[in-house]
């Protein structure tokens, strides 16, 4: 086979396996959520095995299958969800950016695309975009009342579930945006997560770097320190601003707490099965995270992991 059929082989898998992947998240919306949020990754990884022209190939085939099987816009919901970010991914690890810096640049130009795209929706359709966000949350929160109700809950301890996912349901509107940016964030390191693994297996040149040696800017403590000041303005735009910029320097923080955990688990040879357990914990007690959190802020002036400063991946 010569490498032209190499490639447009490739293209022909990547994009089938892409489309499967997405399809699945949209028509199994439980089951098919796991293999929906790697859709990002066949077109990425042929962009790291056969080059940038191969993965916009992917992209652009998948499209094409989506507007042949679907509509437009599952194909604009796969661009924005998936598309971009297997484009953005590839192209700063193939620029040496290391699996840190390569998250952050992609994810930031996922959201600005997204950004660009919901102005353009905006103005072409005279659609107000905040309120169709709340109208779905409310949406959602009535459709699970409905479950429960089914379900056999009634009285005092069904208003009590509906009262509660009803301040659950304000909290996810005034917050969406730092929610959207830090899901893309987890999708961008799963994805990168999986890329490295299958370049290591195939052992293709993949540079990612050591997440356990993963540390933040130590300017960017500024902007944290400055967003929970600016979260006790008064002013309601000023104070949700700073209140979505802090929950995203949060989780950048989390970030670094969870490579200092990473990095004595393996300094001190923790069991699999006690890592498991952390992890469990984590899952199940979210407030743990800002404990993780914290370390990950008090690393700046504890350095926990080296005497010597670290540097910066």
């Amino acid at each position: 086979m010569n490498p032209l059929q190499g490639k447009i082989l490739d293209v022909i898998k990547g994009s089938v396996t892409t489309v499967t992947l997405f399809l699945a998240f949209v028509y199994l919306p439980v089951v098919g959520t796991i293999p929906g949020l790697f859709a990002s990754a066949p077109a990425a990884f042929y962009a790291v095995k056969r080059g940038r022209g191969t993965g916009v190939a992917v992209v652009l085939a998948s499209c094409a299958i989506l507007l042949g099987v679907g509509d437009p816009a599952a194909t604009a919901i796969y661009l924005l969800q998936a598309g971009v970010l297997s484009l953005a991914l590839p192209e700063f690890l193939l620029r040496n950016k290391g699996g840190a810096r390569s998250v952050i640049y992609s994810v930031a130009v996922t959201i600005a695309v997204l950004l660009v795209a919901a102005v353009v929706y905006g103005m072409a359709t005279g659609a107000d975009l905040h309120a169709k966000i709340s109208k779905g949350v409310q949406t959602s929160i009535n459709q699970t009342s409905q479950i429960y109700q089914k379900a056999g809950v009634k009285g005092d301890e069904l208003k009590a579930l509906q009262d509660s996912m009803h301040q659950a349901g304000q909290l996810v509107i005034t917050i969406y945006p730092a929610l959207v940016t830090v899901a893309y964030g987890m999708i961008a390191c799963m994805n990168l997560m999986l890329l490295a693994g299958i370049a290591a297996r195939l052992r293709m040149p993949l540079y990612v770097g050591d997440f356990r040696k993963y540390k933040n800017p130590e300017p960017l403590i500024w902007l944290l320190i400055v967003a929970g000041f600016g979260t006790l303005v008064p002013e309601t735009v000023v104070h949700l601003a700073f209140l979505n910029v802090l929950i995203v320097l949060g989780a950048v923080y989390s970030a670094q707490g969870f490579a200092i955990i990473s990095f004595f688990f393996r300094k001190l040879q923790v069991p699999v099965f006690i890592r498991l357990l952390a992890t469990l914990l984590l899952i199940f007690q979210p407030m743990m995270v800002l404990a993780v959190a914290a370390l990950g802020v008090f690393d700046l002036w504890a350095d926990f992991r080296s005497p010597n400063k670290q540097e910066n991946l």
